[in-house]
């Protein structure tokens, strides 16, 4: 099989090669006879005669010869076609490629026939394979030397395929005379390995990216193939550390980026690894050190691609941006997040012993000095406090220890020391955290001096000490009676507003104005957490409801529009915990009371930030950040309103209404709000207002199909509606949504062509209401019973009709035409009922009155049609 595979290989190469040549031969043939055609047969040139004398006059006056003809420019050869481009790419490259695979292969199958025949001893078979190896590399190289086999604007793939074929042949000999021979002691396997994967990455710079990835692969792979560190995170991380060199190295001369991608793959995928399989007491030393020098590596090709563009615009997130990036940068910043995850757990892994404690901040402030060093990649110093807070949310600390009593036995009073009874792990923890928002604080606020990214350290220096305090409370969650937190959270609240003072200062400066309203929001945010820490529960959210007209005053009193972007996390916040939070509901065990603050208070901050953020004197008020306000105060008027009712009702939250009057009280709310919506001059316009309204319109129009007029029906509920005749449960459930719906078609603005249909179920909920108060007025406050008496069946018609010619009545006077349609609808339907249902069903006086009054109020409805129809203005048009 392999001799047949073998010739038909040569077999294809020889029919290219032959190819080529006759195709060759044809090209030399056409520039031949275009040669000709343009300069003439080419013959022989005589020996010049030498003129008469009489002749010269008349050769000097001959005409000058005509300048010689160009030759046209020739046509551009045409482009090839797929399957030619495939057949170049097969023959060309694949073929030479496969070629070195294949002799890889062949030496590889050398060495294993030579142990199955015993021809040679293993020492022998293994120097035979390295010779060979040295033999492919060493033709290789020659051959590039030579340079002769090179394609049309690309490189030579013979060269590289040989040496690829020798790295191959080099690694497997090796490791064969290590793992099968026992030829090589460890330390010398992995010596040679990595010398060969050396060899590779120096051969890259001459030979191309294929030598460096298989150098690279070859080089990783060696500690798995050779356990020559004997668990020494030593020398294992120092061997990755020059391998990583190596790879960067020929990053930087090459301009390889996906090597800079395999590289960092490689030299962060063992340290996971060696968390797991490897780990000894004493690590956090070699692998910290061997993550931040890793770190400074991949962060070099950044500060040597040189100064970047000024950035158009700068604002608090800026180091969310990807595209645009160069390379160069996207390749730094992902390596900094890579190993910033690796710190983090190695900090974990360790157990948050000092050492790894201290690896952490000395890579927070590589990220610090690196992000200002090379703005570009100024988010990097963020990654690095990610790091911190991934790193401190895993450790595990005793919870506070509970106050002691306040007064002896003997009724002294105690003044404990702040931290009395602590634990020793809590203590340290507390050190931690102190120290490392000290330690981002203080860097945050130097670097944003004179700095392009003022925003961005400014966040980082107000907002990571208040994160750490809140992670801190968080871990260690202390009883609400201890005041030592509340006064921590004043006391970074005042640092923060200190700050703003040198700040406003150079407010005229690029990004100083956000610099302030990060200093700003952090100050409130200290505030709120403080607040926090007293309140507890529901209070929580009610706090960060107060920070949303604080900053709103802000950003009016000191023209800070970028607080508008952390306006809208903070409203954003409130809203999900309010309006998309199920655990709200656990709040409401204590009444309605906090329901009325837990949403009074967030939607009276809403609108008053609202009333502030719109009187903005540049005129750009109105924004998407007061939409969203806007929003969040109409939801948390409904919620108010709709829990308050749930309250009332039923006296819980836990479970849904399942009465007739409960369901009617939320549709009543809701439809009252959307006319109010409708009404309000000042608001009626606003985006939010009319999408409000329709949505709350339709959300009333769904629950009164579904539940008043199907699944809540009187008439198969068995619910009782009360006693009285008109003020009752159906006017609760039908007339006044019937009413309210009505209301909110004559004010709100609807197509013309639509307003017919969506009058359609105000007019359904009048007549199921009529028709439930017939009954309700034979049958008492149970409307279920199975009794139907003639009087009442003649009452329906009586009333049905009653109500036609109301409504057309007022159709004809205001001259509404749907609903003088609608009337006349009804009135054909009580005649067809007294035509086809009362002449059959009822009998005695009451098949005559039920005649008489029909045959009466058609002669009716037809004199005051005529006459209120007449009453109309000459050509005025009936709104139909």
């Amino acid at each position: 099989m392999d001799v047949i595979l073998l010739v038909l290989i040569g077999a294809i190469v020889a029919h290219r090669f032959n190819r080529r040549l006759t195709a060759q031969e044809r090209e030399i043939a056409r520039l031949r006879q275009a040669l000709e055609r343009v300069q003439g047969p080419v013959t022989v040139e005589a020996a010049p005669v030498e003129a008469p004398a009489a002749d010269t006059a008349v050769m000097a006056e001959a005409p000058p010869e005509p300048p010689p003809i160009q030759p046209p420019p020739e046509p551009s050869p045409p482009p090839l076609s797929v399957w030619s481009r495939l057949e170049d790419a097969l023959a060309g490259r694949w073929l030479i490629w496969l070629g070195g695979a294949t002799v890889a292969l062949a030496a590889a199958f050398f060495i294993k026939m030579s142990i199955e025949q015993g021809w040679l001893g293993p020492g022998v078979r293994v120097a035979l394979g390295l010779l060979s190896a040295a033999a492919l590399m060493i033709g290789g190289e020659w051959l590039r030397q030579r340079g002769g086999g090179a394609e049309p604007g690309g490189r030579d793939p013979v060269p590289p395929a040989l040496t690829a074929a020798g790295l191959f042949t080099g690694f497997a000999s090796v490791y064969g005379g290590y793992v099968l021979y026992d030829l090589f002691a460890p330390p010398v396997a992995f010596a040679l390995l990595g010398g060969l994967a050396a060899l590779g990455m120096a051969l890259s710079l001459l030979q191309g990216p294929y030598i460096a990835a298989l150098g690279l692969l070859g080089g990783f792979a060696t500690p798995l193939l050779v356990s020559s560190i004997g668990g020494s995170a030593w020398g294992l991380f120092a061997y990755l550390l020059a391998l990583s060199g190596a790879g960067m190295t020929v990053v930087l001369w090459r301009g390889w980026r996906w090597l800079g991608l395999g590289t960092l793959v490689g030299a962060a995928g063992w340290v996971p690894v060696w968390y797991v399989g490897g780990w000894n007491p004493g690590d956090a030393l070699p692998v910290g050190i061997y993550l931040l020098l890793t770190a400074g590596l991949f962060l070099m090709p950044a500060l040597l691609a040189g100064p970047a563009e000024p950035l158009p615009r700068t604002t608090l997130f800026d180091m969310l941006r990807w595209t645009g990036r160069p390379r160069a940068d996207r390749l730094a910043v992902a390596a900094v997040a890579v190993l910033g995850l690796l710190m983090a757990m190695l900090v974990t892994v360790d157990g948050h012993r000092d050492g790894s404690l201290v690896m952490l901040a000395l890579f927070g402030l590589l990220c610090v000095a690196a992000g200002r060093r090379i703005e570009r990649i100024a988010g990097v110093a963020w990654i690095g406090a990610l790091a911190v807070l991934l790193a401190f949310a895993g450790w595990t600390v005793p919870r506070w220890p509970l106050p002691p009593p306040a007064v002896t036995a003997d009724g002294h009073p105690i003044v404990p020391s702040p931290g009395a009874g602590l634990p020793f792990q809590s203590g340290r923890f507390l050190w931690a955290v102190g120290g490392f928002a000290l330690l981002y604080g203080v860097c945050g606020f130097i670097a944003l001096w004179r700095s392009s990214r003022a925003a961005l350290w400014s966040s980082l220096a107000a907002w990571m000490p208040v994160v750490l305090l809140a992670l801190a409370y968080w871990r260690l969650d202390p009883p609400q009676s201890d005041t030592l937190w509340p006064v921590a959270s004043l006391a970074l609240a005042a640092l923060l507003v200190a700050g703003t003072g040198p700040l406003a200062r150079h407010r005229h400066q690029p990004g100083v104005g956000l610099g302030l309203a990060a200093f700003a929001a952090g100050a409130a945010g200290a505030l709120s957490l403080g607040a926090v820490m007293m309140l507890r529960e529901a209070w929580l959210t009610v706090a960060l409801a107060a920070q949303v007209p604080v900053l709103a005053w802000l950003e009016r009193r000191m023209g800070l529009r970028s607080l508008r972007a952390v306006i809208l996390l903070v409203a954003g916040a409130v809203l999900v915990r309010l309006a998309l939070n199920p655990s709200v509901l656990e709040y409401g065990e204590d009444g309605l009371g906090w329901i009325v603050y837990g949403y009074g208070l967030p939607a009276a901050g809403f609108f008053l930030a609202i009333h502030w953020l719109r009187s903005a004197p540049d005129g750009r008020g109105d924004d998407g950040v007061v939409a969203l306000l806007e929003a969040g105060g109409l939801a948390f008027v409904t919620l108010l309103l709709s829990l308050g009712i749930q309250a009332l009702t039923r006296g819980t939250l836990d479970e849904p209404p399942d009465t007739l009057r409960e369901v009617a009280l939320h549709t009543l709310v809701w439809l009252a709000l959307a006319l109010l919506l409708a009404t309000g001059r000042r608001w009626r316009t606003r985006p939010v207002a009319v999408w409000g309204r329709r949505i709350l319109a339709g959300l009333a129009a769904l629950q009164a199909v579904a539940l008043h007029l199907v699944a809540l029906n009187p008439l198969w509920s068995d619910e009782a509606v009360g006693a009285w005749p008109v003020a009752n449960t159906l006017l609760l459930a039908y007339g006044l949504p019937a009413l309210l719906g009505l209301l909110f078609l004559w004010v709100e603005p609807l197509p013309a062509r639509l307003r017919p249909w969506v009058a359609l179920l105000p007019l359904v909920l009048l007549g199921t209401n009529l028709a439930l108060e017939i009954r309700h007025a034979f049958q008492g406050p149970v409307l279920s019973g199975p009794d139907l008496p003639d009087a009442e069946w003649y009452g329906y018609s009586v009333g049905f009709l009653v109500a036609a010619v109301l409504m057309l009545v007022a159709a004809l006077r205001y001259r509404l035409g749907w609903l003088r349609h609608a009337a006349m609808a009804l009135i054909l339907a009580v005649v067809a009922k007294v035509f086809l249902s009362d002449m059959a069903e009822l009998g005695g006086l009451y098949r005559v009155a039920s005649f008489l009054g029909l045959g009466l109020s058609l002669i009716g409805v037809g004199y005051l049609y005529r006459r209120l129809q007449g009453t109309a203005p000459q050509g005025g048009q009936t709104i139909a």
